[in-house]
């Protein structure tokens, strides 16, 4: 490979050619103040206008050459100049590349002006996030300002570890960049020393949003580093025996995923009254030179390209549809993020990029400026921000050899290679039947029976909250927000047989709980139990005292006045799945390892009190069985019940070797019935559980949405358990409130055809349960036993 191909491969831009962008950010600020001489309206394209009408789009228009006004500074005079894009320093000649301004169509850019922009940022703190190219903007920033400000004005540059800021005493404002490449976490998060084998956390963020969640202004950027042709997905921490990796070779399932934990973030920690988000697209390359009519990629290239409407082939326009995506979901979740779509007035300035003229590739060349494709000494370069490996196509990167790791994880990637019918086999059980554990805890007690009775209407004490006052309410249960019209469901009380149930108290409650973890593991259901005990206990905690922590599979509320917390863990079939996704689990097949759920158990093993079900992912038809020693993706199909107790047998094991009743509570909670068909509680009658209002009073009924054969094995498997795990056994008790399912009032993900909206029944949720509702019984009977 030729010296300045392996050059051009940079793709960071000369400084000036980033003046633009700053520009853009520094108008939305000095604009956006109706006392500025700026009048600004925004549209949902980001456009923006000097007058009231509409029509200017800020990232639409041309670059026009203006060796009057531009460049704004020089890059020698810069003080903060980072030696990675000082091209003129570095032996750049032609200094062209700097004289070009940017030109929106129909309107003009606001001067630059960096006193002002101070004034603005006054006692605040901006934060550039990202890799190199938003520290190549970042530092663009610094010298925009420091060309505007008095040469003995009072600042600074600290560096500490990967947030590096600037500081102006005299205003007390802080511009920082924070170098988080994937925005998640990766083996790849020091500043300066980088890998070619890419390790992503995918699920992880908290370790760099700590030092960004204070900001005013957070600028992100995460484009670059998805380019390379493979990356490892890790889930659990880098050190860790337990933790699972899997190598993929797309990209943009792994990006996704990676902004899905930044926008979790996002979400749960940003002050939207306060702090102003921006995301920078992406920013392109220019390596191949038939792009613009030449057999030269970006070498030696000193014009823009002026033809309007050019995409350059390697602008990858997937990666900016899910960028695109994902600044949208948040927008629909209530977070604003201002795009700052700098791809294509980018794309035109093939001329603008560093090549050869920048420290690093000095260091690594040891060439004249002026050798051209013809040398091959490029192979000592050396790019402190982006790795060698960034080539398309390119495969040559080292990666970890998995073979001593545990096995990879399930996602939405895993396939069948083959499928035959279920061989028998059974998952090896660690610990011999007989040391399983003794009597398991019963729910009787002198008689009393705490899940055989009756619902008794009680509207004077119940419900036990609002449901508009808790604010963790999920859309999918909140059924009066979305338009249930009748009450009654929320005011029946469970009432044992010879017996009370003692009455809720939040105080007493978290007494029990300080310094614990309560944890629930299942599916969908199970975390509808949780956000329960959530709207149960949180008004008995201070504001200020509370927080919750999404982390997409383990979410966390936390008490701080009581170091406690309640927590949900998204395992529908308990051990490891293709499902194990909590938001994208919609998939044609079920694969699972029947005899693996270390990655599991790994977050659940060192919680206080923990709640388990699983049951209504197994109704949905076969799942097919992958091994964790078979080697060639050979899976086995099974029955929906012979794989539930698969899963039930590896989860026991797991119980039955690691919990100590005197220090660890364990509950299974029994499966939680549909009402599906009303001819079952109403001889003669079609339909479902709409517009159901009362309960079932006929205490022997008994509905085909409770599975016998399966509560029978799962029995089976409990009674080998003892005194290890106590049964939550709600099944009976909530067969008889047909009446407290959401049907149609309830937020619906996907789009209902006119057809299907004229038929509620047919798309009438019988599974769930609206909030205030019947899984707070369940919680009450939770607490009885604490």
């Amino acid at each position: 490979m030729g010296l300045a191909t392996k050059i051009g491969f940079h793709f960071h831009l000369a400084i000036a050619g980033l003046l633009f962008i700053a520009l853009v950010i520094t108008s939305i600020n000095l604009i956006c103040d109706k006392k500025s001489k700026f009048e600004a309206t925004f549209n949902k394209d980001q456009t923006v206008s000097n007058d009231p009408s509409p029509g200017c789009n800020l990232f639409s228009g041309r670059w026009v050459y203006d060796n009057t006004s531009h460049p704004r500074y020089k890059d020698t005079k810069c003080s903060f100049m980072f030696e990675e894009y000082a091209c003129e320093k570095y032996g750049r000649k032609d200094l062209k590349h700097q004289n070009w301004r940017w030109q929106p169509h129909h309107c003009d850019l606001p001067r630059f002006n960096g006193t002002a922009l101070l004034e603005k940022m006054r006692g605040k703190k901006v934060v550039f996030v990202g890799d190199s190219l938003n520290k190549n903007l970042w530092t663009s920033m610094l010298c925009l300002i420091e060309s505007s400000i008095s040469p003995s004005s009072n600042k600074s540059l600290i560096t500490d570890g990967n947030l590096l800021f600037f500081q102006d005493i005299e205003y007390n404002a802080t511009i920082g960049f924070y170098w988080s490449p994937f925005l998640v976490e990766s083996n790849n998060d020091d500043l300066i020393l980088h890998r070619n084998e890419l390790v992503v956390r995918i699920k992880a963020i908290e370790t760099h949003a700590r030092h960004w969640t204070d900001a005013d202004m957070l600028i992100f950027d995460s484009f670059a580093w998805w380019a390379h042709a493979k990356r490892t997905l890790l889930w659990g921490s880098f050190n860790s025996s337990d933790a699972i990796y899997k190598t993929v070779e797309t990209r943009y399932r792994p990006y996704e995923m990676s902004l899905n934990t930044w926008s979790d973030w996002l979400e749960f920690h940003i002050d939207r009254t306060r702090t102003k988000l921006f995301f920078m697209s992406l920013s392109p390359m220019h390596f191949w030179g038939e792009d613009w009519s030449t057999e030269q990629h970006c070498y030696n290239q000193t014009e823009p390209i002026l033809k309007e409407g050019y995409w350059g082939i390697d602008t990858d326009k997937e990666m900016m549809r899910i960028a695109e995506s994902a600044l949208q979901n948040l927008e629909n979740r209530g977070i604003k993020v201002e795009y700052l779509n700098i791809t294509q007035l980018s794309d035109y300035r093939k001329d603008a990029l560093t090549i050869l003229y920048s420290e690093s590739n000095i260091q690594g060349i040891h060439k004249d400026h002026s050798q051209n494709d013809n040398n091959n000494d490029g192979d000592e370069q050396r790019s402190i921000s982006i790795p060698d490996g960034f080539v398309r196509n390119s495969t040559h990167a080292h990666y970890f050899n998995l073979s001593n790791k545990p096995l990879a994880s399930l996602d939405k990637f895993t396939t069948c290679k083959s499928t035959v019918r279920y061989t028998g086999r059974r998952a090896a059980s660690a610990v011999p039947r007989s040391e399983y554990g003794g009597q398991r805890a019963a729910a009787v007690e002198e008689g009393c029976d705490l899940f055989s009775g009756k619902w008794v209407f009680d509207n004077t004490s119940y419900p036990l909250y609002n449901e508009s006052a808790c604010p963790f309410m999920s859309d999918q249960l909140a059924c009066h927000k979305h338009g249930r019209p009748d009450f009654g469901y929320q005011f029946w009380r469970w009432q044992p047989k010879n017996c009370n149930l003692k009455r809720w108290n939040a105080a007493e409650i978290w007494e029990k709980l300080r310094g614990k973890r309560l944890m629930f593991v299942g599916d969908s259901l199970n975390r509808g139990q949780w956000i329960s005990i959530l709207c149960l206990l949180q008004s008995a905690i201070p504001r200020d005292k509370q927080s919750i922590t999404p982390n997409a599979e383990l979410t966390i509320f936390r008490a701080e006045n009581y170091n406690a917390t309640l927590e949900f863990l998204w395992a529908p079939l308990l051990v490891e799945s293709n499902s194990d996704d909590p938001v994208d689990h919609r998939l044609n097949e079920r694969i699972m390892h029947p005899d693996a759920i270390l990655r599991h158990s790994s977050k659940w093993e060192h919680a206080d009190i923990l709640v388990f079900n699983s049951y209504l992912w197994w109704r949905q038809g076969p799942v097919k069985l992958l091994w964790s020693d078979e080697e060639n993706n050979a899976c086995e199909e099974i029955s929906g019940i012979g794989g539930m107790e698969l899963a039930m047998e590896s989860w026991a094991n797991w119980v039955a070797s690691n919990v100590d009743p005197l220090k660890k509570k364990v509950f299974f909670v029994t499966m939680s019935p549909t009402h599906q068909l009303k001819e079952e509680w109403e001889s003669g009658s079609e339909g479902n559980c709409y517009n159901e209002k009362l309960p079932i009073h006929n205490e022997r009924y008994w509905g085909s949405g409770s599975d016998l054969p399966t509560m029978r094995m799962v029995e089976k498997v409990l009674n080998r358990l003892g005194s290890k795990v106590s049964v939550l056994n709600i099944t009976q008790l909530s067969e008889y409130r047909k009446d407290g399912h959401p049907t149609i009032y309830r937020k619906f993900w996907e789009p209902l055809s006119p057809e299907t909206l004229a038929n509620p029944s047919t798309y009438s949720d019988c599974i769930h349960w609206c909030l205030p509702g019947v899984p707070d019984a369940w919680n009450e009977l939770l607490f009885q036993f604490l």
